[in-house]
């Protein structure tokens, strides 16, 4: 038995990333190993493994992951592990898609990753008044004053061309960072083809050296440029205790939701329960909020100043809600009928 122990090894590793047909570890291994493609396509950015080394033999093992962000199309997708933070990239340029926004938002959520908005490109012309109202959409409505989670799910505005807004951006991930228990803190970029991800993170880590594309004028969409997932470490000045990851993942123009359900709805539109317990209640405790009779949420839309930013952001929130419920019951429709 202790001849075996002996020539037993255990290591355990990152992953930093992950093509099709690759990963890169963290540490890196010091013998030859390939990974069996039955595991691979189990593993995701930025998960931890463990590989043991037996005599004529290795074998891989995940690690249990704290969440695991991931899309329904068909065929669940996985995306990235073990995150401490998400950045929801969005712009106007190419054409914001709100719906694919709220659903990675709702799958954030329901893992329970805080994340931030990041409007990128504030400076093109197409990022105006008008996106920046849709995009609020996906924060909460404050009822009264912030909570603690709501203080994680900030807009804050970003351009490449802007020094200033490029340090907010920093100042946030070392915010995240240092607030953190842990000694390690993983940050994912999530978004679009052709918002700036890539960009962005050239712009924080030069040494990432990522591929980046050209939007087309024309038809205004972007180029799937980040073929893989990777992760690139995030250095703090002054700090050598935290370890920050960075990471990119290629851009995603439908982000699937098929087991999309009502509780997942009603944990990301928290405020609606808060506003039964405060304000108005709902006659039906299954209220969708659409054409029920004595529906608490519409009264108190009702009750806000139709000028005035709460107005427009909880109409927002209330009109997102009903494209989200009706994605649902259409769904549930389908499945009926197959």
């Amino acid at each position: 038995m202790n001849n075996i122990g002996k020539r037993l090894s255990i290591t355990k590793h990152r992953v930093l990333s992950k093509s099709q047909r690759s990963i890169i570890l963290e540490p890196p291994l010091t013998s030859s190993y390939f990974v069996p493609v039955s595991i691979l396509s189990s593993i995701v950015l930025n998960d931890s493994i463990e590989i043991a080394f037996k005599p004529g033999k290795q074998q891989i093992k995940i690690l249990p992951r704290k969440n695991l962000l991931s899309r329904s199309e068909k065929i669940e997708k996985n995306i990235v592990a073990n995150l401490d933070h998400l950045f929801l990239v969005v712009t106007n340029f190419p054409s914001f898609n709100l719906m694919n926004s709220a659903k990675m938002a709702i799958r954030a959520r329901n893992e329970n990753i805080p994340f931030t908005i990041i409007m990128n490109k504030v400076d093109h012309s197409n990022v105006n008044e008008s996106f920046k109202k849709k995009v609020k959409a996906l924060v909460p409505f404050e009822i009264s004053g912030e909570t603690n989670d709501r203080k994680k799910l900030k807009i804050i505005q970003v351009s490449l061309h802007d020094d200033i807004l490029i340090n907010k951006l920093s100042l946030k991930i070392q915010e995240i960072a240092l607030t953190s228990e842990n000694s390690e803190v993983s940050i994912c970029f999530i978004g679009q083809s052709g918002v700036g991800k890539s960009s962005l993170i050239n712009k924080l880590i030069p040494s990432a050296t990522q591929k980046t594309g050209i939007v087309s004028t024309r038809h205004k969409r972007g180029r799937h440029t980040t073929r893989e997932s990777k992760s690139f470490e995030y250095k703090i000045c002054g700090d050598d205790k935290k370890k920050i990851f960075v990471m990119d993942t290629p851009g995603i123009d439908s982000f699937g939701l098929d087991d999309l359900k009502n509780g997942d709805l009603i944990k990301y539109f928290s405020e609606w329960e808060e506003i039964n317990q405060r304000y108005f209640f709902c006659k039906f405790k299954n209220c969708r909020h659409d054409d029920e009779p004595d529906c608490g949420i519409r009264r108190f839309l009702v009750s806000l100043r139709k000028d005035s930013e709460d107005f427009q952001h909880m109409s927002s929130r209330l009109m997102l809600w009903k494209k989200l419920m009706y994605a649902i019951n259409k769904k549930n429709v389908e499945n009926n009928q197959s």
